[in-house]
């Protein structure tokens, strides 16, 4: 009798091989492996983990020896269908290896094949005889205690809280008489459980939706009931209620048994989140887990074999929580849908905004995309009829927008860092116990120490930028590498002491301010501040109970946090995004003081807003002065059109590194001249130009950038390009696409 020929299976390497390889699979494990399932395969003289992206799929000869798989790594699939498909749009479009998307998709405590926390339980086997419990209670008191408490519980506990009262002989002794048994039980470490967790509900008491917020939740439920792939956008002002919005949206898909992702930009967003998400779902701990860069290994592998299993059904984090893998997929909401931290920033060089809207269309979902200041490439979309929007023009309860001032800084005391308009505020707040926040975009003390002798500016040795002072260490530090040294106190070229500090910081701000309101309490949020994985809740915690009078902070403060009591919000220094040599800059700096600005006034007091410049004047502070988003979007997307940049044509950036500058220029240009003759036709190529920053981590840069109306297909002749061109191994070359 012929047998059948074993099942075959595509997989996908994580490291050694970019082309998918076939195996058979072992008749043990027939029935076991699924599409997404991690396995280790045997490869040349070792073994190697992969992904499985397909099962029979293809026909081969019997005289054809192929090698069985050799065993199943994870009993839970690791990617549902949706996802193996959206890997393969990732390489085609971002023009990386599938190698690096599965390692973005699974965590490495997966990948490593890792188990769940289990803890040894004791169960009641049977209940004692009448005789029986006679008995122990005259011979053995303690094992009368125990079994007795053990059988009022009535429930399973764990060995280890059984044995702090417990001598060991007394538990095996009711093991041994049948009376109690001994299992394993997985335990969950559960994120966001703790005693913070009611400070972040203090917002999340129930109310009657407006009328525009319930035009724009018709509207997705619309969608939502239709079944199919749309995008829509939720363009509501800062306090509009689109929270309100995205949670009615869930509880109709968890009511329908389908399950959520909801995205935001900054980890500090994510305990306010998901405090009001699991109040208002009224879901349990387990149901709705927590996904970020902060997690412990351990969290991280529970909050995903939750999603695995479907325990969980929804899913609140920051930009690689849109590869949850979640089964009945039905809603994905991108909140802050325009902020830059939705961009990774090393390979594969993804925006989780985009990818939801990929993985929504291959999940037949819908995309909610929300945000008070959308990205132009996301109104362009909607204007042209590729995504849907819903407007929310009124804030919740028909609170009013926040009075905005701009302070010219040129006319203020000389060196000063707060206004007089300012500070005044601030008193008012104190004396009236209402709360302020304080943005100012960069950390630290001092920005530049700079020499007026010689002109010197004391640099990063490994990266082409200026140290900055961080004075409570006293040491100077590059943000970028990570570099620090003792700071200096005088010029290390000429040796002047007339070398000084220029510019400020954060650390500064917080000085200045606890010396001008020595009865406030000032606390700061910014990366050095936030060193302990809870440091971000425990300061947010505080600030909403009122135990926090100014909170000053860097960008990771500016957006999405509801706090009723705040009433006074200071940019101190609102160019810093202005002067970046960035086709965006103008963009992003109306976004950000215009986020900024939505966090005053969002309870019953009215808020105000101080915005402190050097140049009054500029586009984007007088629109936001003006809350004219609409002619500051209409203006921008002139100037985008009139010079072809995005929307109207994309940008894929290829940017070249060597620690050689020499070997960098000759084949940057060499690269460039073989684009040019090769891919002209597709794409407008400019370049290679130096990066912005030339230098970083003693690797120099260099790029070349190409504007063109369709990424896809200038990926497919550029990708062969490159592993075709000689490269020197000390030159590396790196596609960025939709750089922002």
């Amino acid at each position: 009798m012929k047998k059948n020929p074993p099942k075959l299976v595509k997989v996908g390497l994580f490291s050694g091989f970019e082309k998918e390889l076939s195996y058979c699979v072992p008749e043990h494990l027939i029935g076991k492996i699924e599409v997404g399932s991690i396995v280790k395969v045997p490869l040349r003289n070792t073994f190697a983990k992969a992904v499985v992206t397909g099962i029979d799929v293809e026909n081969f000869s019997a005289n054809f020896k192929i090698k069985p798989l050799s065993e199943l790594v994870q009993p839970e699939k690791a990617l549902t269908k949706d996802l193996i498909l959206l890997a393969y749009w990732m390489r085609d479009y971002y023009g990386c290896s599938l190698q690096s998307i599965f390692e973005a998709m699974i965590p490495a405590v997966v990948r490593l094949g890792k188990s769940a926390q289990s803890a040894k339980e004791i169960t009641i086997l049977r209940s004692p005889t009448h005789e029986e419990f006679l008995n122990l209670k005259k011979r053995s008191p303690k094992q009368h205690e125990l079994l007795e408490k053990l059988m009022k519980i009535n429930a399973s506990v764990l060995k280890a809280d059984v044995l702090k009262k417990y001598a060991a002989s007394t538990l095996e002794a009711l093991v041994e008489k049948g009376l109690l048994a001994e299992s394993k039980r997985t335990l969950n470490r559960i994120s966001y459980e703790d005693e913070f967790s009611t400070a972040e509900l203090v917002s999340a008491l129930d109310h009657t939706l407006n009328d525009e917020q319930q035009c724009a939740l018709d509207n997705i439920s619309k969608l939502l009931d239709e079944k199919k792939y749309a995008t829509h956008l939720l363009y509501g002002v800062t306090g509009s209620g689109k929270t309100e919005v995205y949670i009615r949206a869930m509880k109709k898909v968890l009511k329908e048994g389908g399950s959520c992702i909801f995205l935001v930009p900054e980890i500090s967003l994510t305990p306010q989140t998901v405090g009001r998400l699991r109040s208002k779902l009224g879901v349990d701990i387990e149901e709705l887990v927590v996904w970020h860069s902060n997690l412990s290994d351990g969290q991280r592998l529970d909050a995903w074999r939750s999603l695995a299993t479907g325990k969980a059904k929804v899913v609140v984090g920051a930009r690689s929580c849109v590869f949850a893998p979640l089964e009945d997929l039905r809603l994905i909401i991108v909140d802050e849908e325009h902020d830059g931290a939705y961009k990774q920033d090393n390979t594969p060089r993804y925006n989780a905004r985009d990818v939801a809207v990929v993985r929504a269309s291959f999940a037949k979902s819908v995309c909610l995309l929300g945000s008070a200041t959308p990205a132009l490439e996301t109104l362009y979309n909607s204007k042209n009829g590729k995504y849907g929007i819903s407007k929310i023009t009124q804030r919740v309860d028909n609170a009013k927008l926040p009075l905005i001032y701009v302070v010219d800084m040129k006319h203020e005391k000389a060196g000063a860092n707060i206004s007089r308009l300012l500070h005044s505020k601030i008193l008012e707040r104190i004396e009236n116990k209402e709360q302020c926040i304080l943005f100012l975009n960069r950390r630290g003390y001092a920005k530049t120490f700079w020499c007026p002798d010689c002109g010197t500016v004391e640099e990063c040795p490994h990266c082409s930028v200026s140290l900055t002072w961080h004075k409570n260490t006293d040491k100077i530090k590059c943000h970028i590498c990570g570099y620090e040294a003792r700071a200096p106190f005088r010029c290390k070229k000429c040796n002047s002491e007339s070398a000084k500090w220029k510019g400020m910081g954060t650390q500064k701000i917080e000085e200045h301010i606890s010396t001008l309101f020595p009865t406030a309490k000032v606390a700061r949020m910014d990366a050095d501040a936030m060193r302990r994985r809870d440091d971000y809740r425990k300061i947010l915690a505080d600030f909403r109970m009122g135990k926090i009078d100014i909170l000053i902070g860097t960008q990771m403060i500016a957006k999405g946090l509801d706090f009723p009591r705040v009433t006074l919000v200071g940019l101190i220094d609102a160019d810093i995004s202005l002067h970046m040599p960035d086709f965006r800059a103008s963009e992003h700096t109306y976004q950000l003081i215009v986020q900024v600005a939505g966090r005053a006034g969002r309870g019953d007091g009215s808020g105000e807003v101080i915005i402190q410049t050097r140049n009054p004047e500029s586009a984007p502070i007088q629109y936001a002065k003006r809350g004219d988003m609409e002619a500051f979007l209409e203006e921008e997307l002139s100037m985008r059109s009139k010079y072809n940049y995005p929307p109207a044509r994309r940008i894929v950036k290829q940017i070249f590194k060597s620690q050689s500058l020499e070997k960098l220029e000759f084949y940057a240009e060499g690269f460039a001249k073989l684009a040019d003759e090769k891919l002209s036709s597709l794409a407008e190529i400019r370049g290679p130009t130096p990066s912005p920053i030339e230098k970083s981590e003693d690797f120099y840069s260099m790029e070349i950038w190409y504007f063109c109306k369709n990424v896809r297909n200038l990926i497919s002749k550029l990708s062969p390009l490159r592993k075709e061109f000689p490269f020197d191994d000390d030159v590396m070359d790196i596609l960025d696409v939709d750089p922002i």
